[in-house]
């Protein structure tokens, strides 16, 4: 009597196993993030603080180890939210809290994805989260100088309770001036046009690369609204901008001193429109500290390092290249100003020490070697700004390039061109020669961006050919 019942049991239950089941993903309505190149289950479960055990429950898996890119997981912990988990760089442009209002997330939501305790934590280049929502249209509002919650009202017919609100702010009295709000609503709506003729945009600013280093050249590109002007600075010098050759958007280069101090640095923009209504933006980004070596004690006359002659005449140097021309001469990489530019007798960046001093010094440019008979050679189109003879760089030949961007010729033995000469590249502008602070004939090679000696070799290998265009 047992078997017959036993028998109908078992067959109950793998009937019931054969039934087709729903995917978790069906049963789930959260947020969720879809694999890139190289994640691994374990780091996403570390990026969105669960745990491996609790991912695969809720994504279960044959082959947990073959995680493909494209695959869609459902992250435990986010049942409430609804759209996709982005990871991004933390863009120069923006702050936790714009990043926020402009995917309609509630500040706490965004501070959890991110383990937030402070908005300031989340810097230029850093790993940022937000959940994008499908379909959802909004105006960016950049809140210039003197713009009330009255003009909101009266000249954009927005209503300032409601622009507040939509942007986590109890009340219209906190609309300050250089905050950045979000509004419901398409851009491109003609019904927005009153509003976005209030105010000079300044959107998806950029830092190339992402994080400022010792010693190198950074690129700063934004896009602006037209007939904006921008201005900014950063580390104390004053940002050029320049509109890109294409037409679209601005850039400014700005050198990195080789000695300045690794750390958070801010970043400041200023968008103003013909009427001088204006925007300030105050971004931090990261400086990283490079390694560039250190070069073998050197011995020279104790004048060319005394700092009665080598202070005004950097200051000299400083003024000359200080002034950033709006004409952008190269197109290309630049060349080697050395017909040998294999032989470097000395890279920038290097640590040096004169006549047993401390290692406070360091090497501004590239030596290469060679005689008095070994032409120098322009190696990019520019105009030459200055030429003559200084105590520490010896016969010398400045070269503007435009934007901002100089090239430096020091210890020469001859000078072949003029103050006002257009140079090609490749064209001979001198010869190498022991003028100057030396210790043997060669050419020291110089390239200045923003009023700052940077690393050559990036231009050497290409990296600003076709910048702005």
């Amino acid at each position: 009597m047992r078997k017959p019942f036993l028998h109908a049991l078992l067959a109950l239950c793998l009937a019931l196993t054969l039934l087709p089941t729903r995917p978790a993903q069906a049963q789930y309505n959260g947020a969720y993030y879809t694999v890139q190149e190289g994640d691994t289950l374990s780091e996403i479960a570390w990026y969105f603080h669960t745990t491996l055990n609790e991912l695969l429950a809720l994504n279960p898996m044959a082959d947990p180890d073959a995680l493909a890119p494209g695959k869609v997981l459902l992250i435990p912990g986010y049942e409430d939210e609804t759209g996709e988990i982005i990871r991004a760089e933390m863009p120069i442009s923006e702050s936790a809290r714009t990043l926020a209002r402009a995917n309609g997330m509630r500040p706490e939501l965004f501070n959890r994805l991110n383990s937030l305790t402070s908005p300031e934590a989340l810097i230029s280049g850093s790993l940022v989260f937000y959940i994008q929502p499908e379909d959802l249209a909004l105006t960016r509002l950049n809140l210039v100088n003197d713009l009330t919650p009255l003009d909101l009202a009266t000249r954009a017919a927005e209503n300032a309770w409601l622009a507040a609100l939509a942007n986590d702010l109890p009340s219209p009295g906190l609309l300050l001036q250089n905050d950045v709000l979000f509004l419901p609503g398409d851009p491109a709506d003609p019904a927005r046009a009153p509003l976005t003729a209030l105010l000079p945009q300044l959107t998806d600013v950029r830092l190339n690369p992402g994080v400022l280093a010792q010693g190198k050249t950074t690129v700063i590109t934004a896009d602006a609204s037209p007939q904006t002007t921008l201005t900014g600075e950063l580390l104390g010098y004053p940002l050029h901008f320049f509109p890109n050759q294409g037409g679209a958007g601005y850039t400014a280069l700005q050198g990195i001193p080789r000695l300045e101090e690794p750390g958070v640095k801010t970043l400041t923009l200023t968008a103003a429109a013909p009427d001088g209504r204006a925007f300030t933006l105050r971004r931090q980004a990261l400086l990283i500290e490079k390694y560039y070596g250190i070069d073998t004690p050197l011995q020279v006359a104790d004048n060319v390092i005394d700092p009665a002659i080598t202070e005004p005449e950097f200051a000299f140097l400083m003024q000359l290249v200080a002034p950033a021309d709006p004409e952008k001469l190269w197109n290309a990489r630049f060349s080697p100003p050395s017909t040998t530019p294999e032989f470097i007798t000395s890279w920038y960046g290097r640590l040096r020490s004169y006549n047993n001093s401390d290692y406070t010094y360091f090497h501004s440019g590239m030596d290469y070697g060679g005689g008095e008979s070994s032409p120098i050679l322009a190696p990019a189109p520019g105009i030459v700004v200055y030429t003559g003879l200084l105590d520490v760089r010896g016969n010398t030949t400045v070269i503007s390039h435009g934007w901002g961007v100089y090239t430096g010729y020091w210890h020469q033995s001859r000078i072949d061109v003029q103050v006002g000469d257009r140079v090609e590249t490749g064209q001979t502008i001198g010869y190498m020669g022991a003028t100057g602070r030396v210790t043997g004939p060669h050419l020291h090679f110089d390239l200045i961006v923003g009023s700052v000696e940077v690393d050559p070799e990036d231009w050497l290998n290409g990296m600003y050919a076709y910048v702005g265009q």
